[in-house]
């Protein structure tokens, strides 16, 4: 019998903030596969504020998906069927499938083959994955959080946020986040462990710079910058000496149609007399590295040390509705959308691999330190 694949159209850029009618869910019939192809049934797919990029007309860091085409996504899949000679059924893989129910593909290296026996599959999407990774190099590489310092995170509940915020813990920093409301600040808290949260929503710049103030008295040694926009001019009178900024992403600027229209103070007086360090980041830069941090993410997991919440809704046809759950931040977790459940007992991948490399006796840090 036939398969048909439903999927999320992208109808046209938006004029602004993206609006519910950029997305069409549409059904088409899925063609068979030829030789040296492989055929993929997508299993969750993973909603983040960089799909916002995307959309625009400029050039950007990341390919931008045109209107017509199936809105980017990024996403784990299983093999349901394979004519590729490296591809084998019921390998479970991680990468860029987009907004839909299956994906076809004749390239081997474009969909990395992941282990179960590490973490779930929906933590490869998170914690464990390009989420998790993202926070883990941003701080490590740029970041350099030293004991004793001050880490203030915006966006500090989101999922790359709240990892962000543990690996400062991990580095005994204390840790501030911004978040959107005066609920949500309390809710970091306690979920994340911050030692103090600050909301944004309703204040101007000035008010914002106050609290922040107040919340870092000792002045700010790493700023995690997730939104960039007036939440990032509050930051910048409050920068120590030889601070570093982490220019993660764009939350603050995603009503733009063009990024160039975001105006606010000049900073370099600033980045003079306190010698910042500002360095913009990118996952994609970091691809040769993901295994290493992947096992150290799951590692501390495992010890608990780590924590990851999920917000997980059902089908494609949810799809637009949890994009914009999580750029209004009504999500409680990770946003995922679940099209399918993997079937484990075609899985060909020796998940006892994935358990071994962060079991108490595996020595994880020789391959962590290796690998990433």
């Amino acid at each position: 019998m036939s398969k048909h694949n439903r999927f999320v159209k992208f109808e046209k850029r938006p004029t602004g903030a993206p609006t519910q009618d950029v997305f069409s869910v549409q059904t088409q019939p899925l063609r068979a596969i030829k030789n040296g192809e492989y055929l993929m049934r997508t299993a969750y797919l993973s909603m983040d504020p960089a799909l916002v990029g995307r959309m625009r007309d400029e050039d950007n860091y990341a390919e931008k998906v045109n209107p017509g085409e199936v809105m980017h996504a990024y996403g784990v899949s299983q093999v349901i069927e394979s004519r590729h000679p490296n591809v084998k059924v019921g390998e479970v893989r991680l990468g860029r499938v987009d907004m839909q129910q299956y994906t076809i593909s004749d390239d081997s290296e474009a969909f990395k083959s992941i282990n179960l026996g590490l973490a779930k599959a929906t933590q490869y999407l998170g914690a464990v994955g390009i989420t998790g990774a993202t926070a883990y190099f941003a701080m490590r590489d740029i970041g350099q959080p030293k004991a004793g310092e001050t880490v203030l995170i915006s966006a500090g509940s989101s999922s790359v946020g709240s990892v962000a915020a543990q690996i400062a813990k991990l580095n005994n920093c204390r840790t501030v986040a911004i978040v959107s409301t005066d609920e949500k600040a309390q809710q970091a808290k306690i979920d994340w462990g911050y030692d103090e949260a600050i909301s944004y929503r309703g204040k101007s710049i000035e008010q914002l710079s106050q609290d922040i103030q107040q919340a870092c008295p000792n002045g700010i040694d790493v700023y995690f910058d997730n939104t960039s926009g007036d939440i990032s001019e509050a930051v910048m009178d409050h920068y120590n000496l030889n601070a570093r900024v982490i220019v993660v992403g764009r939350m603050a600027i995603s009503h733009l149609t063009d990024t160039r229209l975001d105006t606010g103070r000049r900073d370099s007086n600033i980045m003079l007399t306190k010698r910042v360090k500002r360095q913009g980041f990118v996952i994609l830069d970091y691809q040769q590295r993901f295994k290493g941090a992947f096992i150290q993410l799951a590692l501390w997991i495992k010890q608990g040390k780590l924590k990851s919440k999920e917000d997980i809704k059902q089908g494609i046809d949810s799809a637009p509705d949890a994009f914009f759950r999580m750029l209004e931040g009504k999500n409680n977790g990770k946003q995922l959308v679940k099209l399918a459940d993997i079937d484990h007992k075609l899985n060909p991948t020796p998940n006892w691999v994935g358990r071994l490399l962060i079991s108490k006796w595996f020595p994880s840090h020789y391959l962590i330190n290796k690998l990433s």
